[in-house]
């Protein structure tokens, strides 16, 4: 059976694309593993920054194009897509500039020893429908900088901008077994993983497809970074500046038509501050103009695909089931296409069960919080460990706040976000590894030790 690739705001089938057999896939497997040993040995570290470098010029001058492209494909408002392609641009400029640096040998301090930041080989990375060029692009760049090749499953509702991804690195004068896709089911997966020519394997997606991932990858010897869910907590106390963090909580829970992983899931107010958040929340969501995602006016466009509307929907239920109030929003839009209205619901309990499930759909979660207390113990209690917010004026409470949750990042009096110069990564059901920054540039290398008496 074909992939398939769907216009989420109206329906339309834009393109079909057949799996790889199995011939095609010895093919790619063999290329990569042989263009590893190459690209590791006869090509210099400039030479591989002068290829990020044409990367980041092909990025800027097509950013346009490639906006059109995601957002034909995933559905989001063209003004992000376009800045999803630049960001991009701006990792690649970023790695070429620092990547050298962060993958430099480093002199441990009191012995004649160094560590030396080796490539491990080909690896595999499994990648997801919602940031279709940045999340990939963000694992590729420092990747191959670091002498890796690659070989990319993206999720079969994207498969216009895989392939646009493997020509673009094919465009920037790259060799073709340094970037190549691997169009394949679920059931294929495993097999890859296992193969002795794939060296390690990354995965952003669900818990549940990272932690099969994880198990086959364990079973064979192989090193597996995951980037998985997120419920992030977004805690608000009384001594915050409440205009500033009700905007940020509208964008933090709803860019990316509401579709991120470091979203701000979870809404925890102080209870003297909570009604005048709630109202401020409320008119902020209800304000956003949902439609045409290519219109210039539109800030929510449809969901990704049609299986996401049905969880919403479901979850939805779920939690006015459990307890919860739906204030605006609540129910699929009735229009064509994948659009659910932007949803706020309130009084839910947090032990509800619902609320310890990752909502991927345009619903926010408003929660009361006596104390500081009750609000790191309501943080916490979420089996992810992704991000978090934290919105106080006051250092002493922010600090002690920031030593208590359990994330992989917490921002302070802004939205939780990636960003090429630091790491991100998460822990608990959120997964374990770093992407970007120094520690993500050497995270798919050997870190070996070199010592001489």
């Amino acid at each position: 059976m074909n992939l398939e690739s769907r216009n989420p705001a109206t329906g339309e089938l834009i393109g079909t694309y057949p799996p790889h057999d199995a011939a095609e896939i010895e093919t790619r497997l063999r290329r990569a593993h042989e263009t590893a040993a190459v690209w590791r040995s006869e090509v210099s570290m400039p030479e591989r920054v002068a290829l990020m470098l044409r990367l980041a010029e092909l990025l800027e001058s097509r950013a346009e194009d490639y906006g059109r492209l995601i957002t034909s494909e995933m559905g989001k408002p063209l003004s992000e897509a376009i800045a999803e392609v630049r960001k991009s641009a701006s990792g690649a400029r970023h790695f070429a500039e620092k990547g050298p640096d962060y993958l430099a040998d480093s002199p441990i301090e009191g012995l004649n020893a160094r560590v030396v930041y080796e490539p491990l080989g080909a690896i595999f990375a499994i990648m997801p429908w919602n940031l279709p060029f940045w999340q990939v692009l963000r694992f590729f760049i420092p990747t191959a900088l670091a002498g890796n090749t690659v070989l990319v499953k993206h999720s079969d509702s994207v498969q216009g901008c895989a392939h646009a991804l493997e020509q673009l690195v094919l465009d920037a004068g790259a060799p073709r077994g340094l970037y190549q896709n691997l169009s394949i089911r679920r059931d294929a997966v495993a097999g890859i993983v296992a193969d002795p020519r794939i060296a390690a394997a990354t995965v952003t997606g669900s818990t549940a497809a990272g932690r099969a991932v994880a198990q086959v990858a364990g079973e064979n010897g192989k090193k597996v970074v995951l980037e998985l869910g997120g419920s992030d907590p977004f805690l608000v106390f009384e001594d915050a500046e409440l205009d500033k963090a009700v905007k940020m909580a509208v964008l933090s829970r709803f860019s990316n038509n509401a579709q991120s992983c470091i979203a701000a899931k979870r809404i925890l107010v102080a209870e003297s501050v909570y009604d005048a958040f709630e109202a401020a929340f409320l008119s902020g969501v209800k304000a956003l103009a949902v439609g045409d995602p290519t219109a210039p006016e539109t800030q929510f466009g449809p969901l990704a695909r049609d299986s996401v509307v049905r969880d919403t929907e479901r979850q939805v239920a779920d939690a006015v089931a459990q307890g919860g109030r739906i204030l605006c929003g609540g129910k699929r839009l009735d229009r064509p296409g994948n659009f659910f209205a932007p949803t706020v619901i309130a009084d839910l309990p947090h032990d509800a069960p619902i609320a310890h499930e990752e909502i991927f759909g345009p619903v926010a979660l408003l929660f009361r919080v006596a104390d500081e207390k009750q609000a790191i113990a309501m943080a916490n209690d979420s089996e992810f460990g992704l991000g978090a917010t934290v919105w106080s004026g006051d250092a002493a409470r922010v600090a002690r706040v920031v030593s208590a949750l359990d994330a992989g990042a917490v921002f302070i009096n802004s939205f939780v976000r990636s960003d090429p110069r630091a790491p991100f990564g998460g822990i608990k059901a959120s997964g374990y590894g770093r992407e970007l920054g120094a520690l993500g540039a050497r995270e798919l290398t050997n870190a070996k030790l070199v010592f001489s008496d």
